[in-house]
């Protein structure tokens, strides 16, 4: 007889099941638990719908004990077999796998508690992880944010395929988000950054991410065919992007397929710039891979004492720029390629130290000015 009850030694909430056994005459149980923190209310009521959950796919014979598979094993299958992950998705899945989650392989995906993921976020957070060289890395809450999407979808996963009954990450506890405020360059400091790089991919670069807001991949991903000076467009057919390998590839949104209408400065920069090449490839750049061209923008930046700002930060700077001249959201967005106007406006669109004292001034004036 199934049956739920509080165990005695150490007062969890228990429900041990009775599942079919291929030797006859030999029982087969199963013991499900509580998390610890529930009340006894709680414990009961999520016992209760594994119970009923357990007896229906018994009754109906579609019940799949996981035996001895263990969560490796479930993280292997889930990113073999779903088929709406991007491969770039893939392969930054299988870093986590590799890198961050080698602790649990191990553990049996049917004994895996809530407490199992909580104690690796808190040692990935707190203790951090070895690199080949023997540094200790520190792993982000936010980084341990995407990890538990990944655990989560692995377990979605098992549970859709009758592979496990339920999936504990509903009950785990996730760090919260840390919002970082982006190094965003002045107007005077995007100025000068151009003018120190006149002539040079650097230039085309950085007026197709801070003036078209251009990502990095859609830079390095542009052709010379996609350049239509004739109707002042620039379309985004491509991206090349790099994990564990450097990947041409479409955009992985729609929205990040675009064609965007451009100033005729940066098609006279782009001009000046293919008519200084030997021999123009199908690429605007065949010289850089995506990580290398972020290691050199880095040493730009740094070299102009502009510490913290990247190549994508370049963008954000665009959005301020848009936001200031009053550009609408959603027109802001599609220029973007950026899905959601939600992400432009929480993400993206930073208020300047030259806004913000602005209407510091505004304010000043509004509680001087005498009134008539």
């Amino acid at each position: 007889m199934s049956s739920i009850y509080k165990r005695k030694s150490d007062n969890v909430w228990t429900y041990i099941a009775n599942l079919p056994s291929d030797k006859p005459g030999k029982r087969n149980r199963k013991s499900f638990y509580a998390p610890k923190d529930m009340t006894d209310s709680e414990a009961k009521k999520y016992l209760k719908a594994i119970k009923i959950e357990t007896e229906y796919h018994i009754k109906h014979n579609i019940y799949r004990d996981p035996g001895n598979a263990t969560i490796k094993d479930l993280l292997d299958e889930y990113i073999v077999h779903h088929k709406k992950i991007a491969d770039t998705t893939k392969a930054l899945h299988k870093m986590y796998v590799d890198i961050h989650l080698k602790s649990i392989w191990y553990v049996k995906a049917k004994e895996a508690l809530p407490v199992t993921f909580e104690d690796l976020y808190y040692d990935l957070m707190n203790d951090g992880r070895q690199t080949k060289g023997g540094k200790i890395i520190k792993i982000s809450p936010n980084t341990i944010i995407k990890i538990h999407s990944f655990l989560h979808g692995t377990f979605n996963f098992a549970v859709k395929n009758k592979v496990l009954l339920y999936n504990p990450m509903d009950q785990v506890d996730c760090p919260d988000k840390i919002d970082f405020e982006p190094r965003i360059p002045s107007d005077n400091e995007f100025v000068n950054l151009l003018s120190a790089v006149k002539g040079t991919f650097d230039e085309v670069a950085i007026v197709l991410a801070g003036v078209i807001s251009l990502c990095r991949g859609e830079i390095l991903g542009l052709k010379w065919i996609d350049i239509d000076e004739t109707n002042q467009k620039i379309k985004v057919e491509e991206t090349y992007t790099r994990f564990n390998e450097n990947i041409r590839k479409d955009p992985k949104a729609r929205s990040r397929k675009r064609a965007v209408y451009a100033p005729q400065f940066v098609f006279d920069i782009l001009n000046k710039y293919k008519s200084g090449l030997k021999e123009p490839g199908d690429y605007v750049c065949s010289e850089y891979t995506p990580g290398a061209y972020s290691h050199h923008f880095k040493d730009l930046a740094d070299k102009h004492k502009l510490q913290g700002v990247t190549l994508h930060k370049l963008r954000h700077y665009n959005a301020v720029i848009m936001m200031n001249l009053g550009i609408p959201d959603k027109v802001a967005a599609g220029r973007g390629g950026w899905s959601q106007v939600k992400t432009l406006q929480e993400v993206y669109q930073h208020i300047t130290d030259d806004a913000d004292k602005i209407a510091c001034e505004k304010i000043n004036q509004f509680f001087t000015v005498p009134k008539q």
